[in-house]
């Protein structure tokens, strides 16, 4: 057994499937799948049953996740030990990522900056729009970009990177939301989930995308909802100040389990919506020559972690 093998398994869990794992890990599904066996024939127990739906895991496999997970957390910490000795080097820490709308992705570069206040750092962090993300990735303004794609155009997202000399690692998929604020109408009807025609008098608040496949997302999503009146904003900030003052929504991920890990507490509403089944696809992205920071792993493996 060793460390790549744990780390095997763990992606293979929190992404559901052995093909997306191995390219999430850069590795072919071939050689994902020898290694896997191998570590079960070593440990004389089965770790993943592969079904027509996908993958299960066996009862031994759940706890033998749980134990790994201990595991790679442990790395985690062993290597901000060796971040942390890298200040007394007298070098300036570095990090730059630029990432979409993401709360989660400001609160753990929070938690981050606050282990350094005292450290000699030249860090940058920019929220903004997909399309600007993989620029400022592209042109080498930021060496780490994190964002999401809905899954009907992810292979034409990667296609683009690919095409830039990106890479692409998956981090996993969570289902498509609506947000609406707290003293919104619907939430007095005592429901659960939202069925097309009841947001049909509210305004869709969006950001604009500029660069194809991400503009493909404002046309499937209006489709979906039954094709509302949009309103365009620069942030989520806006959105949701816009939600608290009229009747309007925004789709997000249902992020409920992410932020329950952070212990984080979410301002707005969100509900799943009857019959609509898109994904969005959280990933992060660099410059296949780009060589990341400790800094800029471990702001990785912090987010990795949310979603296993």
């Amino acid at each position: 057994m060793n460390l790549n093998q744990l780390i095997y398994a763990s992606e293979i869990n929190r992404l559901g499937s052995f093909s997306r794992a191995a390219q999430t890990l850069y590795i072919s599904q071939s050689a994902l799948s020898k290694s896997i066996h191998a570590l079960e024939l070593e440990l004389e127990q089965e770790i993943f049953i592969r079904t027509t739906e996908g993958i299960a895991t066996t009862d031994f496999g759940r706890a033998f996740l749980a134990e790994a997970e201990k595991t790679l957390q442990h790395v985690d910490r062993i290597k901000s030990m060796a971040v942390q000795a890298e200040e007394k080097k007298g070098q300036p820490l570095k990090f730059s990522a630029t990432c979409g709308q993401m709360l989660f992705a400001s609160e753990i570069f929070a938690r981050l900056l606050a282990q350094y206040l005292n450290a000699d750092t030249d860090f940058q962090f920019y929220q903004k729009t997909y399309s600007e993300v993989f620029t400022d990735v592209k042109d080498g303004r930021c060496d780490l970009g994190i964002l999401m794609t809905l899954n009907l155009y992810t292979e034409e997202a990667c296609s683009l990177f690919a095409q830039n000399d990106m890479e692409y690692h998956a981090l996993g998929r969570l289902n498509v939301g609506v947000a609406v604020d707290r003293n919104n109408p619907v939430n007095e009807l005592g429901i659960t989930r939202l069925r097309k025609g009841l947001l049909s008098e509210q305004l869709l608040i969006t950001t604009k995308e500029t660069i194809y496949p991400f503009t493909r997302e404002e046309k499937e999503i209006r489709t979906a909802f039954g094709n509302p009146r949009v309103v365009y904003v620069a942030d989520n900030d806006t959105a949701f100040s816009l939600c608290g003052q009229i009747p309007a929504y925004f789709c997000v991920a249902q992020s409920a389990k992410i932020y329950n890990k952070l212990n984080l507490p979410i301002s707005m509403v969100i509900y799943p919506y009857q019959n609509v089944n898109l994904k969005y696809e959280f990933g992060w992205i660099k410059k296949n020559q780009t060589e990341l920071t400790r800094v800029e792993r471990t702001f990785i493996s912090e987010i990795m972690r949310l979603f296993r």
